[in-house]
């Protein structure tokens, strides 16, 4: 078996593998402190990008039933990222359509200055809807075997239990 450090697979990156642009370590600048990860905003009282996006709920928000169970099957993961993100899209769409909604309703009449915003409002709307299409060929690379493996810890739980589906639907007829 071969020595893992003499490996250059397994080296770190010295640049382009023919030596391209290789600088050795002795000759490389200092890093620059501005691109260490620190977000000199929120040192000065501003907020961060994990902060304004609640990133700690969002990315800890999953939580694979077959890992609950001890024996996590790995597309669940999948499985559960991409219904979010539908969820999150349909939050979008509803949004969009009740401020679309409130231009109709409006008691002196409709305003016909708001149109443009009506037009790219429902163009939106129609940008999401295609990408949630496409989102079905992500959930498409795992087969129904895959699905199978962990559809049983799920117990009832079903797509059909979407309440913004359902609100959306309604808003739509």
């Amino acid at each position: 078996m071969s020595n893992p450090k003499k490996n250059p697979i397994l080296s770190p990156s010295t640049g382009c593998p023919a030596g391209y642009g290789f600088i050795p370590e002795d000759e490389r600048p200092e890093p620059d402190a501005t691109q260490e990860g620190v977000n000199v905003l929120a040192d000065a009282g501003g907020i961060s990008y994990g902060e304004y996006l609640q990133l700690d709920k969002i990315l800890s928000a999953q939580e694979p039933q077959s890992r609950v169970h001890g024996q996590e099957v790995h597309d669940e993961h999948l499985f559960i990222v991409t219904h979010q993100a539908y969820e999150l899209w349909f939050k979008q769409v509803i949004f969009e359509i009740d401020s679309i909604r409130e231009c109709f309703l409006d008691d002196s009449g409709v305003d016909e200055a708001r149109m443009l915003e009506v037009i790219k409002r429902l163009q939106r709307v129609v940008m999401i809807i295609k990408l949630m299409v496409d989102q079905v060929l992500i959930l498409e690379t795992m087969t129904p075997l895959d699905f199978m493996d962990f559809r049983d810890f799920l117990s009832s739980a079903s797509g059909f239990q979407s309440l913004q589906f359902r609100l959306l639907e309604n808003n739509l007829a």
